[in-house]
C-alpha cells in the first residue's frame, strides 16, 4: 500500500518538483480519496498487479497506475483505457526497459479504437495529434508517469534520451471511425467491431505527410512511402513498425481509387524498401557485424518496414488541404514490437500477471517475493 504524504496545499507542487516526481508540467495532488475513486472506476483492487518489467525487477499495482493517473489529470472515467494501455506498454514484446531508456528517446504512443473512444470524448479529428484535450492528454501523460516514477526512467538516472521529442510529454489520439469498406484498427488487429482496443507503439516523433493536389490514391501512399524512407530515420533499411494516419482527404483518395487497407499497407512497404547506395549517398553506413542484419534482400534492397503487417494504417484528422502524418518506430522490431489490449467492461476480471499471463519466467516472481 501507498504511504500517506501529508503537505499544506501550497506546498504540494514545489515538493513533488523538488522529489523528481513530475514530468515539469504541475500535478494533480494524489490524494486518498482521488486515488480511491481512479480504483473504483477501473474495477480494480489496489492490489492488483497490471503489469511488470523483469529486467528492473519492478511490477505495477493497480494503486500505482491509479496514483500516476491523477497525478496527470485523468477522470475515474478514464482509467479502465489507462490499464489497457499499461498492460500493452508492460508487455514483454513491447520491451519497456529499452523503449524508455534508450538514446534514441522514445515516445509512448497510444491509439486508442473503438466506441469507447467516443464515449469518453478523445479527439480523433482536427488537431488530433496536438493538444488541447483533456482525454488525450491526460491518459497519454500517464504512462510517461508510470515510466519516470515506477521504472526510474528519468534524467540523470535510467532515461538515456541523447535529445527526446515533444510526445514524450504525452502522445495518445482516437482513431476516427473509416469510412466504408475500410475496417478500423482494432478489427485489422482481430478484435471485434463493438471492442475498444488501445495499441501502443514506442514511436519516434510524427511527420506531416503534405500532398494537396494529387487525388490518386496510389499516388497518396508514394508520398507516404517517401516519408518512411528518409534515410536520417533510425530504422530505415533495419525493419521496423509504423503508423501511418491517413486524414479526410488522403483516405478518401485511396478509397475512390479501390485500394483497400491491404492495398495501401503492400504499396507503401515495397515502395519504402531502400537500397544500401541510397543510404551511403545521404552518409549513413551500412551495419556491418552489429545487431542489425543489413544484408539487402534478392532485389538488392532493404526493408524499412519489416512487413505489411507491420504498417498500422489509422484514419484520424480532420478536412483540409490534404495532411496526413507517419509515425514510425523508434527502433527495429528486435527491439520493440508495438502490443495492443482490450479495454476492459464492468464485470471483466483484470488479466492475471503471472508466468502464463504476462509471459514472464516463473524466477521473476521469486524475486518478488524475496524483495
Amino acid at each position: 500500500m501507498a504511504q500517506v504524504l501529508t503537505l499544506e496545499e501550497a506546498e504540494v507542487q514545489e515538493h513533488f518538483f523538488a522529489a523528481g516526481w513530475t514530468d515539469g508540467l504541475p500535478v494533480v495532488p494524489p490524494t486518498p480519496e482521488r486515488v480511491a475513486a481512479m480504483l473504483e472506476a477501473g474495477w480494480v483492487e489496489r492490489d492488483e498487479v497490471i503489469g511488470a518489467v523483469p529486467q528492473r525487477n519492478r511490477e505495477v499495482t493497480a494503486e500505482m497506475a491509479a496514483i500516476q493517473a491523477v497525478m496527470a489529470g485523468c477522470k475515474p472515467e478514464y482509467f479502465p483505457v489507462v490499464i489497457a494501455a499499461l498492460q500493452a506498454m508492460l508487455d514483454p514484446g513491447f520491451n519497456a526497459n529499452a523503449a524508455v531508456t534508450s538514446t534514441g528517446g522514445a515516445a509512448l504512443c497510444v491509439v486508442v479504437s473503438g466506441p469507447g473512444a467516443q464515449a469518453l470524448g478523445l479527439n480523433s479529428r482536427h488537431n488530433a495529434l496536438g493538444p488541447g484535450n483533456r482525454a488525450n492528454a491526460t491518459i497519454g501523460r500517464t504512462l510517461r508517469l508510470v515510466a519516470l516514477n515506477l521504472l526510474d526512467a528519468r534524467v540523470g538516472k535510467l532515461d538515456g534520451s541523447s535529445l527526446g521529442h515533444p510526445g514524450k510529454y504525452t502522445f495518445c489520439f482516437a482513431e476516427d471511425p473509416p469510412p466504408e469498406p475500410w475496417t478500423p484498427l482494432r478489427v485489422d488487429l482481430g478484435f471485434g467491431e463493438d471492442d475498444t482496443t488501445v495499441t501502443v507503439l514506442a514511436s519516434e516523433g510524427p511527420r506531416q505527410v503534405a500532398n494537396h493536389l494529387n487525388e490518386n490514391g496510389r499516388d497518396i501512399c508514394l508520398t507516404f512511402a517517401a516519408a518512411a524512407r528518409t534515410p536520417s530515420t533510425y530504422a530505415v533499411g533495419k525493419g521496423h513498425q509504423a503508423i501511418a494516419v491517413f486524414g479526410p482527404e488522403h483516405r478518401q483518395a485511396c478509397i475512390a481509387s479501390g485500394m483497400s487497407k491491404a492495398d495501401v499497407r503492400n504499396l507503401i512497404y515495397e515502395e519504402s524498401r531502400i537500397a544500401p547506395a541510397e543510404l551511403e549517398r545521404w552518409g549513413v553506413l551500412l551495419e556491418r557485424g552489429y545487431q542489425h542484419d543489413m544484408t539487402p534482400d534478392a532485389d538488392g534492397k532493404l526493408a524499412t518496414i519489416a512487413s505489411p503487417d507491420d504498417l498500422f494504417v489509422v484514419t484520424a484528422g480532420g478536412e483540409g488541404a490534404g495532411w496526413s502524418a507517419y509515425i514510425p518506430a523508434w527502433a527495429p522490431i528486435q527491439h520493440s514490437r508495438a502490443t495492443t489490449r482490450r479495454v476492459r467492461e464492468p464485470g471483466d476480471p483484470l488479466p492475471a500477471c503471472g508466468p502464463e499471463g504476462c509471459h514472464l519466467p516463473p524466477e521473476f516472481f521469486t524475486r518478488l517475493e524475496k524483495g
